[in-house]
């Protein structure tokens, strides 16, 4: 006869189901099937105890308590509760406590703990991943980064490879949360960009811890973990090495203590939905400074940057409703009114604007957002948007650069529209899935995207930085 628990007991009165029990636990099917015949956790007890009572039949539940605890019948409900929940957690810890005498090696954490040496991508990194393709219920995982060696400086593949992974189990329906500490400095271009990805999506969720939280006392080590597997990895100069430690208890004290962390710790990344364009200007027109430089940076003008006519045009010769165009109005606008206060910068893809001019009409990524469905921008109307920019450069200090982002920035693609400003704000929009947009004040995130933008300006060959290249390039481009 299988042996079974208090709790595997109430079950089989049907008061509580397997998929309730691992909700209110947070835990999988498989660990609650455990806790029926053998060992469990404190955790949870009390959730579990709620849903109990609320299944119950009052008077069999009252012969059970009286059972446990002769009187505790005549209690209120929230004491019969508490009753309840520290008979399962007693019973539980009891048993465990037994177990662990008759064998020892019964609770030993499965370890699997491997210098890195020459391995690209940890096997200790594998086989976590491994596990979380095995979950069939998606759970939170957790990415604590504790000091001077960074989760996004690790080895660009290995970077890579964890990002991949998170994108795909963001798809699968889990949430990330990834904590690192105040930086010391800006990061350097090429983190933001493999950072950007991440920050987008809505289900990866970035903190910064404040400069004063206490953290752990080797701080050269970052974890990735669940409530079931905690993977650990040691970086300690040139030996890095990995550990997975499959073991619900210590991957548990783990993520309780992430998500202490996480209630002192300030958003990175503030996501906004596709229809809150004019909350990003607003925003963006507060957080500005004057006389300092902000950023644009797109591969192809958008429709927002055009004159109210030009722009009402295009929205109805798209079918677009007179709210819309009105609300699309305002956000030009106030794009307007930044570069008004601000010296701007403008960075467009040369190569991009010419490939366009060839097409009788394309798709414009923004107003296809804002309408729910492709819309067109046509040949002629981008001209007229060209003699716009050609007049804003003719009677404002506006800066335009149309460097080729292949040849002179060595850029293969760039799909997000990215506006900063040193020390200020920035915001990146994904123009292919308007969905995904970001808006951000830490400096970390800023100041990085800042030095890129100056990194780029910087690869522009002086004679594309000359305001009469650009010129002379906008008039050819209209005359096409």
């Amino acid at each position: 006869m299988e042996k079974r628990t208090l709790f595997g007991y109430l079950m089989e009165l049907g008061w509580i189901t397997e998929e309730e029990a691992a909700e209110a636990a947070g835990v999988t099917s498989e660990t609650i099937k455990e806790w029926k015949a053998c060992n469990g956790t404190p955790t949870g007890t009390e959730a579990l105890s709620e849903i109990i009572f609320a299944g119950a039949d009052r008077k069999k539940l009252s012969e059970i308590l009286e059972q446990i605890l002769p009187g505790s019948s005549e209690f209120d409900i929230p004491a019969q509760r508490e009753t309840l929940s520290k008979a399962l957690w007693t019973e539980w810890r009891e048993r465990k406590v037994k177990n662990e005498k008759q064998d020892e090696r019964a609770n030993v954490p499965i370890r699997i703990y491997l210098p890195q040496m020459n391995e690209k991508i940890p096997s200790a990194v594998k086989a976590f991943w491994q596990e979380v393709e095995k979950l069939e219920k998606p759970c939170s995982i957790y990415i604590g980064d504790w000091g001077v060696f960074a989760f996004d400086d690790m080895e660009s593949q290995l970077f890579r490879y964890n990002a991949d992974m998170m994108m795909e189990s963001v798809r699968r329906g889990f949430t990330i949360y990834i904590l690192s500490p105040e930086e010391s400095g800006y990061p350097e271009g090429r983190i933001i960009l493999r950072r950007l990805p991440l920050y987008l999506n809505d289900r990866i969720r970035y903190y910064r811890l404040p400069s004063e939280t206490v953290l752990p006392e080797f701080e050269s080590w970052m974890t990735i973990g669940m409530r079931s597997v905690l993977l650990v990895r040691m970086l300690p100069g040139e030996a890095p090495v990995s550990t997975l430690i499959n073991e619900p208890t210590l991957a548990n004290y783990y993520c309780s203590r992430m998500e202490l962390f996480m209630a002192e710790a300030r958003p990175v990344n503030q996501h906004t939905g596709s229809d809150e364009l004019v909350q990003i200007y607003t925003r963006m027109k507060a957080d500005v400074h004057p006389l300092m430089n902000v950023y644009f940076f797109e591969a192809a003008p958008s429709f927002l940057h055009m004159p109210p006519r030009l722009l009402r045009e295009v929205m109805e010769a798209n079918g677009a409703c007179e709210s819309q165009i009105e609300e699309c109005q305002r956000i030009s606008m106030l794009r307007a009114s930044v570069r008004s206060i601000c010296r701007c910068t403008r960075i467009y893809n040369g190569d991009r604007i010419l490939s366009l001019l060839g097409e009788e009409k394309y798709i414009d990524p923004v107003l296809s957002g804002v309408l729910g469905r492709q819309a067109y921008i046509t040949c002629d109307q981008l001209k007229k948007q060209l003699g716009f920019f050609l007049s804003e450069m003719e009677h404002t200090g506006y800066t335009m650069y149309l460097p080729s982002f292949e040849m002179d920035l060595r850029l293969s693609q760039c799909s997000a529209s990215i506006v900063v400003q040193e020390d200020s704000m920035a915001a990146v929009m994904e123009t292919t899935s308007r969905g995904r947009n970001f808006y951000t004040t830490d400096l970390s995130a800023v100041g990085g995207l800042s030095q890129y933008m100056e990194q780029l300006c910087r690869m522009i060959p002086p004679v594309k930085k000359s305001g009469v290249f650009t010129k002379r390039l906008l008039r050819r481009y209209i005359q096409l």
